[in-house]
């Protein structure tokens, strides 16, 4: 008996080793090679010299900050309107499908969407008169305006995840609806609710999703490339082509623009931490008030779900429409004919979008791994010493990461090697993974394992028979987003991979930046369909 305990402690103790090292090793190993890169005196002299500095920094300050206000914005308005409706349901249901297109290829239809010679100009052809395209900037307009709704659009199905995620957590949800309960007996509606008690409360629960969006919008670089402004561009754009350079004193100034992105972001939350303070205080000066009037908001957030919906039909029509148009002459609503050039294209490479999948299936199976052996041999209060490691590569600047990592990958003679690109892909994957399994791991009743046990059955028998059907839905959820995240990675295949295993997102934004725009429709709709399928999947081990 003692040393069948001998031999679980030595094999719980080798399983959380392993996993520590998968989380802490990667960031040990790269922010200082990244941070050695970018203390170059030459190539912060040769920064600050670069007159495109100033307003490309703007320009990510601004497209970062508005967009991650208009999501919170909208988010706060749809909890608030559908919580506790026979709406909630369906949003949680439609956020799924949302969620799986991946932040590129919703770029590129939605560009040709709003775009002068897009759909929504030809809609509005006929009532106007049009024969030429429009002059208005919608896309690469030289005020990120077009990159700033991209952003917005795009992470509010991300932030209205995480609230619904919060407020599905057993003890949260007993907690306010027990104060909502209260509040409607002092006469307070559930929308004076929200706004006086409840979003004081879940706000601060969402610190983390929101430096995430934040920090993402901060530093994008496809997004970017596809539909944000080309002179100047922004600061991401900008430091990553350096960072693309063969020249080393180019390569070290992009790396010190990364550095830079990654301090601009710690002021960032900085000024964004005092700033919640002082609204905090005016918060509590005008809840205390009285009632305001609640009004009836469930019908606007009917509409404002609809129009969500709406906004990403429209862009997979797009996408649809476009990969198999021929000629499409302005103002006409339709494609003079058809033509599957595109997709004639995309059938000649198949490898690449075999690879594709093979790449997410092993980089998520590596995290769903690692993750398991960190949440199977540490006790629960241990999660937030991993949260510093695990949650880093989401709030730090990725060209920051990456340039360290493709260091550590040079060093390792690892780069433009399918296990250098695994690893970076993996290590973009696993907060997401980690995000989802742990919530729902930590939730499971501690006795079924000590009753399994004292049962005789082993803790491999228990794992298997017992763990796996009672965890198969978020096992089955964390491997979709898994999935869905590492398809859509562009920075990590292009720095990583140095050009030479292209997948279905490199190929994407390569072609949208160049001008097929059939081919590069095709290849979105394809990288959009790839985590659709991994979403079915889930849905189906359910």
């Amino acid at each position: 008996m003692a040393a069948a305990l001998r031999r679980l402690s030595a094999g719980a103790t080798a399983a959380r080793a392993a996993a520590t090292l998968g989380f802490a090793l990667p960031l040990a190993f790269a922010l200082p090679l990244a941070l050695g890169e970018a203390a170059d005196a030459a190539a912060w002299q040769d920064l600050w010299a670069d007159p495109q500095l100033a307003p490309a920094l703007g320009l990510s300050l601004f497209s970062a900050a508005a967009s991650t206000l208009l999501a919170l914005a909208a988010a706060l308005v749809l909890t608030t309107a559908l919580h506790g409706s026979a709406l909630w349901p369906r949003l949680a249901a439609a956020l799924g499908p949302m969620l799986a297109v991946p932040h590129a290829a919703f770029a590129i239809g939605l560009a040709w969407l709003l775009a002068p010679t897009g759909l929504f100009a030809r809609a509005l052809a006929p009532l106007f008169g049009w024969d030429q395209p429009p002059a208005w900037a919608t896309v690469n307009d030289p005020a990120a305006l077009g990159l700033t709704l991209t952003l917005a659009l795009k992470e509010l199905p991300f932030l209205l995840w995480s609230t619904v995620a919060l407020l599905a957590r057993p003890e949260l949800a007993a907690r306010l609806a027990a104060e909502r309960r209260v509040a409607a007996s002092l006469g307070y509606g559930a929308s004076a609710w929200w706004w006086r008690a409840g979003w004081p409360q879940l706000l601060p629960l969402l610190a983390w999703p929101l430096l995430a969006v934040f920090a993402y919008g901060l530093t994008v670089v496809d997004l970017a490339l596809i539909i944000g402004p080309g002179q100047p561009p922004t600061a991401a754009a900008l430091a990553y082509a350096d960072l693309q350079s063969a020249d080393p004193a180019r390569s070290a100034r992009g790396t010190a623009l990364a550095a830079l992105l990654a301090a601009l972001l710690a002021l960032s939350v900085a000024g964004a931490w005092g700033v919640a303070r002082g609204l905090r205080r005016v918060h509590a000066a005008w809840a205390l008030r009285g009632q305001r009037p609640s009004g009836h908001v469930a019908r606007g957030g009917a509409v404002a779900l609809a129009s969500l919906a709406l906004v990403y039909a429209a862009v997979l029509l797009v996408l649809a429409l476009l990969s198999v148009a021929g000629p499409w002459p302005f103002p006409r609503a339709l494609p003079q004919g058809f033509s599957g050039v595109g997709w004639q294209q995309v059938v000649t490479s198949l490898g690449t979008l075999g690879f594709t999948a093979a790449l997410a299936t092993g980089a998520t199976a590596v995290a769903l791994g690692l993750t398991m052996a960190w949440l199977d041999t540490t006790p629960a209060h241990w999660d937030r010493r991993a949260a510093v490691f695990v949650l880093a590569p989401l709030v730090l600047p990725p060209l920051l990461l990456m340039a360290g990592l493709y260091r550590g990958a040079l060093h390792l003679r690892l780069d433009g090697q399918v296990a250098g690109l695994l690893w970076g892909h993996m290590l973009v994957v696993l907060p997401y993974v980690f995000i989802v399994l742990q919530p729902a791991w930590r939730d499971l009743d501690p006795r079924w394992r000590q009753t399994a046990l004292a049962l005789g059955r082993s803790r491999w028998a228990f794992r298997w028979q017992v763990q796996r059907p009672l965890l198969a839905a978020p096992l089955a959820a964390a491997a979709a987003v898994g999935f869905a995240v590492s398809v859509g990675q562009f920075l990590a295949t292009q720095m990583l991979g140095a050009g030479r295993h292209p997948t279905v997102a490199t190929e994407a934004v390569t072609l949208a930046s160049g001008g097929d725009r059939r081919t590069a429709a095709a290849y979105a709709l394809l990288q959009a369909l790839l985590p659709m399928l991994a979403f079915a999947a889930a849905r189906r081990w359910r």
